[in-house]
């Protein structure tokens, strides 16, 4: 039975099927006819009043839940469980402070890719491009920048034909990879040729993902995988032999990973603290399912703090110890830690991931997070509207496909096909008379 306090009562209460008398009385006159849609009048004036009022309540449930968060964080301590492998929590405290340091005199490396993919009856076409910049830092706020592999930072394009009949998502995850592969290529060929690089900041994450491909029945999607595999191996390998600092900012996720250990932890510790009243005298753990990661750390972090850190890498973990696939041991002899930094004021946090050895204790990999927040808070508060590194910022924006790049390749493609007699053919969405 739900209680006032229950926000599936406070919110779902205002749904439109709890709501809707008009509808069901009109139902009853048609003769029990059952009646999906609404007029353009019911959307407008009554659906979407009750859908903005749901989220005004959910907003004022978890600005509140936010509220106890902080007010509790002392109490949030977990040094209890730290050693528990699986309590994947590593530092006894919610949030931080951290400084900016002085980066001048540094070298950092990012990296970002994009992918256009045109799909016809008969054939596929993918674009892929790769793009790394360097910037040696004089100050915080000055650099000079070098593009890779080309001077311009523009001529590093990759095109392939699909004749295979396959499905579209078969197509978008080789892409994807194909993509991934690329990057990390780059960078490992950066690696071997310029041994004056400090730091890496990879667009995404620094994982291999997504897991399920590993699975994947398609060969060459195996393959491919096992490829991607490979290329991150050497990359990790690389990073630790020159000393080089590998960071992954991803700038958007909606993973409640964090989240969900911090649901978990708190239940760990009611038994022992009679100060988390605040949680026991509400549905915490209903009121957390709301929340992504991003959102409960924007309520939470100031400019300038970040998030404790935790585990990230419990999938490959799973898989390797279970001897699914066996090579993966020599693949991954690292611990992942990922953690939400709040670099600029009027923006959200980004989740920064990281690896150590697997050796390396909670105490080193804890410092390591206050290097790498301390390193990117210089040269990712410089807007506040939007918190992403200065060199994260010039790699998208090289590598990202203009509508123009992707009409002249597919211009000249056709122009070639032409002369032969051949017309591609696109599917019949894109070719509509009306």
């Amino acid at each position: 039975m739900a209680t006032p306090n229950d926000p599936n009562s406070m919110i779902k209460g205002n749904s439109l099927k709890d709501n809707s008398q008009d509808n069901t009385s009109l139902i009853h006159d048609l003769s029990d006819t059952i009646v999906e849609g609404h007029t353009k009048e019911q959307v407008l004036f009554t659906d979407l009043k009750l859908i903005a009022q749901e989220v005004i309540e959910l907003e004022k449930i978890k600005d509140e839940f936010a509220k106890i968060m902080i007010k509790n964080e002392d109490y949030l301590d977990f040094s209890d469980f730290m050693s528990f492998p699986t309590f994947y929590i590593k530092e006894n405290f919610l949030k931080k402070k951290v400084n900016a340091s002085n980066i001048s005199g540094l070298n950092l490396v990012s990296v970002d890719g994009s992918s256009v993919v045109k799909k016809y009856m008969n054939m596929d076409f993918s674009f892929l491009k790769t793009i790394a910049v360097k910037y040696h830092f004089y100050k915080n706020t000055t650099a000079s920048i070098e593009y890779y592999p080309d001077l311009s930072g523009y001529n590093n394009y990759r095109v392939q034909g699909n004749f295979l009949h396959e499905d579209d998502t078969a197509i978008d995850a080789k892409t994807s990879m194909e993509m991934r592969r690329m990057e990390v290529n780059l960078l490992n060929e950066m690696i071997r040729k310029d041994h004056e690089i400090d730091i890496i900041v990879i667009d995404g994450t620094i994982l291999v993902m997504p897991i399920n491909l590993i699975f994947s029945k398609d060969p060459e999607i195996s393959l491919k995988y096992d490829a991607l595999l490979k290329e991150f191996l050497r990359l990790y390998s690389n990073c630790q032999n020159q000393g080089i600092l590998l960071i992954g900012s991803i700038k958007d996720t909606r993973t409640s990973a964090l989240t969900n250990l911090l649901r978990d932890g708190i239940q760990l510790l009611k038994p022992s603290y009679s100060n988390l009243e605040d949680f026991t005298r509400g549905n915490y753990r209903q009121v957390m399912t709301y929340f992504s990661d991003i959102d409960l750390f924007n309520r939470i972090l100031n400019q300038s703090e970040r998030s404790c850190i935790f585990n990230c890498k419990r999938e490959m973990d799973k898989i390797r110890e279970e001897g699914i696939k066996k090579e993966i041991p020599y693949y991954f002899p690292l611990d992942f830690y990922a953690f939400y930094l709040k670099s600029a004021k009027n923006d959200t946090p980004s989740r920064i991931e990281f690896f150590v050895d697997e050796n390396t204790n909670f105490g080193d990999a804890s410092r390591k997070a206050d290097l790498i927040s301390s390193i990117l808070l210089p040269i990712a508060s410089l807007n506040d509207h939007y918190g992403l590194p200065i060199p994260q910022i010039e790699a998208h924006r090289r590598a990202v496909f203009k509508p123009s790049e992707i009409n002249l390749l597919m211009n000249n493609l056709s122009r070639q096909l032409g002369k032969n007699g051949f017309e591609l053919k696109e599917k019949r969405r894109n070719r509509r008379p009306f």
